[in-house]
């Protein structure tokens, strides 16, 4: 990455944050190629403090510095080319991170086919169509949808966009309670343009049901996992975590079967909305496929609390007091209850 100087000296560097925008209007399928038409309303990216438009909070620092940090200093998320070109709304040079502004500030579920900007560039149609709806109600009917007159209708507030759990995104919950899709200021983003923004968005309220059953996970610890069964008629959830111990074993300490470092913890309990509270249990004296010896009773060892976001992600909260404390997003790893949840 160029240092700030560097960056901040080429003031023609146009970056990232809103795709609808404001003031112009276009005959092409989309409106803007770049961050240039959002300058008259949030003005330069790569200079000054921001503030933010919607809740006035100081940033402390322009966009394109607080951007970096949501995805970890990787300034191929935003940047179509070398570091000092143009940053396209629709897409970015790295492998991962392709979709610059939309990653964040659109959803996959919105596209609705494949558009051609000003400048030739290609682009997802419908891809930042939750944003356009917010800028709609804010600056007034028309601004974005006479040049987006195809925008589907946004997927809810539950669904999250293209960059959030990606390894390096600092970004993972659009239903947050907590903050943390919004490092500046009181509240994320208004991804479907409803006017609601994170846990008080409707489209975020609804309750735990049997198709959350699954096995999840976090994608930095991607080897660990949970398995977790809802029993919705009696109100229960139980979990089973596979993992290890706290710090590796020494070298010379060996397993027949399996590795010495695993550990198996289970917990279960009652759930209510959508949030369940767990007891831990640990199990311990047994051999592979025998009857004997005999297990005892399973040691309780703390609590777990899982809140659900939506139908595909969960933050999960742990104090477990031979371990530690902690806390981890999850999400399915794969989706086909998905559907099933959301019918429920």
């Amino acid at each position: 990455m160029l240092p700030n100087s560097s960056r901040k000296a080429h003031s023609s560097i146009k970056g990232f944050l809103l795709l609808a925008l404001i003031l112009a209007c276009c005959s092409t399928a989309w409106a803007y190629d770049d961050y240039s038409g959002c300058e008259s309303c949030h003005g330069s990216f790569d200079s000054g403090n921001y503030q933010s438009n919607h809740d006035s909070a100081n940033w402390g620092t322009n966009l394109m510095d607080a951007h970096t940090n949501w995805v970890d200093g990787k300034c191929g998320a935003c940047h179509q080319s070398d570091l000092l070109a143009d940053v396209w709304l629709n897409q970015s040079n790295d492998g991962t991170f392709a979709k610059s502004c939309v990653g964040c500030h659109g959803r996959d579920e919105d596209v609705n086919g494949s558009c051609v900007g000003d400048s030739g560039v290609q682009a997802e149609c419908g891809s930042g169509a939750g944003l356009r709806e917010s800028h709609e109600s804010k600056v007034g009917a028309g601004t974005c949808a006479n040049c987006h007159s195809g925008d589907p209708t946004p997927a809810g507030e539950d669904i999250q966009p293209h960059y959030y759990f990606l390894q390096a995104s600092t970004i993972n919950n659009s239903c947050d309670a907590n903050g943390s899709e919004s490092q500046f200021g009181t509240t994320g983003l208004d991804n479907d343009g409803d006017g609601q923004r994170d846990a008080s968005d409707s489209d975020c309220q609804f309750g735990i049901n049997a198709g959350m059953s699954d096995s999840w996970y976090y994608p930095a610890t991607n080897g660990q996992g949970f398995f977790i069964i809802v029993w919705e008629d009696t109100g229960l959830v139980f979990l089973s975590w596979f993992t290890y111990d706290v710090e590796r074993p020494p070298a010379n300490v060996t397993a027949i079967f399996g590795e010495p470092g695993h550990r198996w913890v289970t917990a279960q309990g009652p759930f209510e909305g959508d949030t369940a509270t767990l007891d831990v249990y640990l199990s311990s004296g047994g051999v592979f496929d025998s009857p004997t010896p005999v297990v005892p009773p399973p040691v309780k060892d703390g609590t777990i609390t899982i809140k659900w976001n939506s139908c595909t992600s969960a933050t999960l909260t742990y104090d477990i007091p031979s371990a530690g404390q902690g806390e981890i997003p999850l999400q399915r790893i794969v989706n086909d209850n998905v559907a099933l949840c959301e019918a429920l």
